[in-house]
């Protein structure tokens, strides 16, 4: 990026006034908080992830208007990152996996990044050392929980959330986790091509001019998922590892029986691929994320406490 600045000159008779030797553009000093010290903790020093919840353009997509993400829902993200994409993989396989495997920088944008053809992009993961998280603000914004301000002063210490759709975090914040840590795991080691054959010639540019209803029946988990072989391979690995057994039925039952026969063909070769390569299994890592997902209302999430 060219930063070009403009400067006024004005001249005034026999003045004398000279440069100044300092500069008058200063670099922003942000102080270190107890946030701070806790995603050193709980980011950087396990896993190397630098959890950018302070606006940096360098590390943003310039093509869109974005609006920095609001710091506590910065610090309400960081806990459901940690709690139910983090912890839940570190689990079933070992913190060596998560820090050889997971991102090395995690920009948090508090508006969604709008394409041109009307579709949202909800994150984004860049040559297996990036992903980046969009809408954090509307964490408050579309109500999907509330913060209760103690004292109902708005400060980033001394709340309590009240969550008041899980199924909206978990769509816009962990399905994007798990979908954009399946790129990374896939940009690392290759998943099978047998999986690309199967509905080769169903995959469509056009994928958002159709619904999830009406994509299920052709074999594809989700409308996007019908877009590219890809995306098909991840939008099957993370819905099934963040839906209930009920919410994946509900999806089979839409699909019809030859809907399902296609999507359960593409999840064993998900399985096959996830425990060969990696030696997860995602029944497994399923069964742990739902156990978290019941404990969600456990966290805290004003404590940024870090052992000393």
């Amino acid at each position: 990026m060219i930063l070009a600045v403009a400067a006024v000159v004005s001249a005034v008779a026999c003045s004398e006034d000279k440069l100044s030797p300092t500069s008058v553009i200063v670099d922003p000093i942000n102080p270190e908080t107890d946030f701070d010290k806790w995603l050193e903790e709980n980011f950087r020093a396990p896993y190397n992830i630098r959890f950018l919840y302070r606006y940096e353009d360098i590390e943003s997509d310039m093509t869109y208007d974005l609006v920095p993400a609001d710091e506590t829902c910065s610090r309400i993200l960081a806990k459901l990152i940690k709690f139910l994409w983090l912890d839940p993989y570190t689990e079933v396989a070992d913190a060596n996996f998560m820090r050889q495997n997971s991102p090395r920088v995690m920009p948090v944008i508090g508006s969604g990044a709008w394409n041109t053809n009307g579709t949202l992009q909800l994150g984004t993961a860049e040559g297996g050392l990036k992903i980046t998280f969009y809408v954090a603000n509307w964490l408050v914004t579309q109500n999907f929980l509330t913060i209760n301000y103690n004292n109902g002063v708005d400060t980033t210490e001394g709340y309590t959330v009240t969550i008041n759709s899980m199924d909206d975090i978990n769509y816009y914040f962990l399905h994007t986790a798990h979908h954009e840590f399946g790129h990374i795991l896939n940009q690392n080691k290759a998943y099978p091509t047998d999986f690309n054959l199967i509905s080769q010639n169903e995959y469509v540019a056009q994928w958002n001019s159709i619904t999830d209803e009406e994509a299920l029946p052709r074999g594809f988990i989700s409308a996007y998922a019908s877009s590219q072989p890809g995306e098909d391979f991840v939008e099957v690995l993370s819905y099934y590892i963040t839906s209930s057994d009920e919410e994946w039925n509900a999806r089979l039952a839409i699909a019809g029986n030859e809907g399902s026969e296609i999507i359960e063909r593409k999840l064993n070769i998900v399985s096959n691929y996830m425990m060969d390569s990696w030696n997860i299994d995602i029944d497994e890592l399923r069964s742990v994320l739902a156990r978290r997902y019941g404990e969600v209302e456990s966290i805290d999430w004003s404590d940024f406490s870090t052992e000393e």
